[in-house]
């Protein structure tokens, strides 16, 4: 996942088509989908070419001084019919297709960004929609719009029928699901749309159905989902919940059942509400005698710069290296970030956590900002890192706003791959990972693997076990 900070560096159509009806010929649909692709194409290759050069370095305001000389290159590009081939196909389709007369030219355009970013090889580039892009920000946010709910994407066989379904793992305080009758461990399997209910397998899978879930502030969203009945089988429940706003919950905290002076703090993601959530949750097991703590990024997908910084800024001195990025020659370039006073943390914050005894514990499904947190904490504090090798993302992503490149005349949001980044190792570890500390690497049991992640009980997680005998020595 992505360091998400959406105004600069992440972890992580202004003017819209003209109508049908309102064409004075076939062909300017066409030159929409060639202008706007000529935007996203040429924009594309000009920041990979700044990506070696002072250009990385600029803000909002240098991007906006490009504009004339990008437009002005996109201009050639379209007189010189570098794009005959997309031309001859729409062209055709235009023509010939007995559909012609229900395209969504919209929808074409977007299909052809999305492809053209996949295309480039980059597992991080991708195009979005501004209401894409503003749902993306609104995650990173830690606030949404919705029922309030975290989920895993679950598979369930019920009567030998196979189901896709939304496990749900937690339910966010004083969200709408908290007084819906859902409850954690239920499996969301259909959602009504247009008075129909539809699977989600019907929906087109995971990411439209978990759309549809979403929707505006006041509206109401009815939803299926199975629950254990208790004896190997499940009951159909239905629940009709009216949307509204929510903080989203990445922090969440217990003392260890099996030692009272440990805590267990589960770190679920780095989104802008972590760092606040982070110092609530310390200082409330400290106020409960909790003396040792293990900090729990296993399936941590990473998140937000700034958020890691603040967290980590908890947890270190004043000045102490978090990460220093790099461009494709081993440069180092902006960002680079330190542990001290911010946006989340005071002055006096600062480092008031740094002399606790903890150890962190990841898993394969650990990266991103959960790395820098993990090889930041090894490497600055000598923090005993338990569980099994992180996933290995040590690359940064950053969101250019087409809109800003093209002085308002389209929308829409490119996302690519532009930094390498290193700890106070110096060593990057993308496509690596962070081995555990010698000693600790530890796998889940079978008997374990049979639980869901989230449902694990602590007596059978038996790497919760292992950071536990870690902390206490």
């Amino acid at each position: 996942m992505d360091y998400n900070n959406y105004s600069d560096f992440t972890w992580m159509e202004s003017s819209k088509p003209p109508q049908r009806g309102k064409k004075p010929e076939w062909r300017c649909p066409v030159s929409v989908l060639l202008v706007l692709l000529c935007v996203t194409i040429v924009g594309t290759m000009l920041f990979t070419f700044h990506l070696t050069s002072k250009w990385v370095r600029a803000q909002d305001s240098a991007i906006i001084q490009q504009q004339q000389q990008t437009i002005d290159n996109l201009k050639d590009a379209f007189e010189n019919d570098d794009f005959g081939k997309l031309e001859i196909l729409a062209g055709l389709l235009e023509e010939y297709s007995y559909y012609s007369n229900q395209f969504n030219t919209e929808q074409m355009l977007d299909e052809v960004l999305r492809a053209y970013a996949y295309a480039t090889g980059d597992n991080y580039a991708a195009y979005y929609t501004e209401e894409e892009y503003a749902m993306l920000s609104s995650d990173n946010a830690g606030a949404g719009v919705g029922i309030g709910v975290s989920v895993v994407n679950d598979k369930l066989t019920i009567n030998e029928q196979d189901f896709l379904t939304f496990n749900i793992i937690t339910i966010f305080k004083n969200a709408p699901a908290d007084v819906s009758g859902l409850h954690v461990g239920d499996h969301i399997y259909a959602i009504e749309i247009d008075g129909k209910y539809k699977s989600v397998t019907e929906l087109g899978g995971y990411t439209p159905a978990l759309n549809a879930i979403r929707g505006e502030v006041g509206s109401t969203v009815k939803l299926l989902a199975f629950r254990t009945d208790g004896n190997g089988g499940y009951t159909t429940l239905e629940v009709a919940i009216v949307r509204n706003t929510y903080t989203k919950e990445s922090v969440s905290y217990r003392v260890s059942k099996t030692d009272a002076n440990v805590g267990v703090v589960y770190i679920s993601e780095f989104d802008l509400q972590t760092p606040v959530q982070f110092k609530a949750a310390v200082k409330a097991l400290q106020a409960q005698g909790v003396d040792k703590f293990i900090f729990d990024v296993r399936n941590n997908p990473g998140g937000d710069l700034n958020s890691i910084t603040a967290v980590l800024s908890y947890l270190l001195n004043k000045g102490d290296l978090i990460i220093a990025a790099i461009d494709n020659k081993g440069n180092r370039v902006q960002p680079i970030c330190y542990a001290g006073a911010g946006t989340y943390v005071a002055e006096n914050e600062v480092g008031m956590f740094a002399d606790l005894d903890m150890v962190v514990l990841c898993n394969g499904s650990t990266a991103s900002a959960a790395e820098v947190f993990t090889a930041s904490l090894r490497d600055h504090k000598n923090v005993s890192i338990v569980g099994e090798t992180t996933f290995g993302k040590g690359i940064m992503q950053r969101y250019y706003s087409l809109a800003l490149l093209t002085g308002g005349l389209y929308d829409g949001y490119v996302k690519m791959t532009t930094h390498a980044y290193v700890t106070e190792c110096g060593i990057t570890y993308h496509d690596i990972g962070i081995a555990p500390t010698e000693g600790y690497e530890v796998a889940l049991t079978e008997e374990a693997k049979a639980y869901h992640f989230y449902l694990l009980p602590e007596n059978l997680d038996n790497q919760l076990q292992k950071a536990i005998q870690a902390v206490k020595k």
